[in-house]
């Protein structure tokens, strides 16, 4: 993809979204094939305006789009075309002039959020097969199906590339369909701080000092740091579950902090030690017992000194 100089990663995917070279989904349990890849549907008006006539039609999914999108960009063609007309002037362009160089041609994304959320058998369905990268169109061993209710011919361009995004820390749905993992390469994302400090507290250095939180941000990030150590050294909870950079992109006052620690990141250590607050004072504080933030009979308390729980984590650095 053709990034000019200065884009930041936002700016990218923006850009080339609107070029129709990247989708996004999330999956879900109730998300299916028809939705995918192709399916019957019911033929709407408007929301609020009921139909006159009940028509269906077959309707191309998400990703059958992409892939036509992409093979069409591979072939050079810029106007709007089916699945089965692309796929034809790919096969003519193939027999007159030779095969198509997909090294050179446009790339096409989709990024599927939460991949192990969905019935992965029940929405790939050829798919499994056709992901492959000897198996995609013009490759060595190249598989083409015949869809079960288009009938058309159809494959996976070279072209279109498969991110899927997951989080293993939701152990009821970690593991993933087998046929679907030996297909992709695992790339594991650990907190990144240092996103966080050049893409937030740098960038907004000014605001958070105007507004007196940048001292305690930086203290905030050294003491999540330090709290993912043991995270990851306690064999009931794991490095799945390290706090990650997101909680604090959002802070740019002193009272937005005191938010993340009080409602979001003390009440995460909670559900990670089952309400054992005696551990969450060990992880947190390297000490037995009840601390002023935190005790067995009162669980997590709102106190004011926040400052002080920061210093007194860090201080074990």
């Amino acid at each position: 993809m053709e990034i000019e100089e200065g884009m930041s990663s936002t700016d990218v995917y923006e850009k080339f979204a609107k070029e129709g070279r990247i989708e996004f989904i999330t999956f879900h349990p109730a998300y299916s094939y028809e939705e995918f890849i192709e399916g019957i549907s019911v033929a709407v008006e408007a929301d609020d305006v009921p139909c006159k006539d009940i028509q269906y039609k077959l309707k191309s999914g998400l990703f059958k789009k992409l892939c036509t999108r992409a093979l069409a960009g591979a072939l050079g063609i810029t106007v709007q075309a089916t699945w089965r007309e692309v796929y034809q002037t790919y096969c003519d362009t193939k027999t007159s002039k030779g095969p198509i160089d997909f090294s050179a041609a446009p790339r096409y994304v989709i990024i599927i959020d939460e991949i192990n959320r969905g019935d992965i058998a029940k929405i790939f369905g050829e798919l499994i097969t056709l992901l492959e990268a000897d198996k995609r169109i013009g490759a060595e061993n190249e598989i083409i199906v015949k869809l079960p209710l288009s009938e058309d011919d159809f494959g996976v361009p070279q072209n279109v590339y498969v991110i899927g995004t997951m989080n293993t820390a939701d152990r009821s749905i970690a593991l993933l369909d087998v046929a679907l993992r030996r297909r992709f390469g695992f790339v594991e994302m650990n907190p990144d701080f240092d996103v966080l400090e050049k893409e937030h507290i740098e960038k907004n250095k000014e605001t958070l000092q105007e507004n007196g939180v940048y001292d305690s941000l930086n203290t905030s990030v050294k003491a999540l740091k330090y709290i993912n150590d043991r995270l990851c050294t306690d064999k009931s909870i794991g490095r799945d579950r390290q706090i990650g950079q997101s909680f604090l992109f959002k802070v740019f006052t002193a009272e937005d902090l005191d938010l993340v620690w009080k409602h979001e990141i003390l009440p995460l250590m909670e559900e990670y030690c089952y309400g054992d607050y005696q551990k969450i004072n060990k992880i947190l504080f390297g000490k037995d017992g009840d601390s002023k933030w935190i005790t067995t009979s009162n669980g997590i308390k709102v106190a004011d000194d926040l400052e002080g729980m920061l210093t007194l984590i860090t201080n074990h650095e």
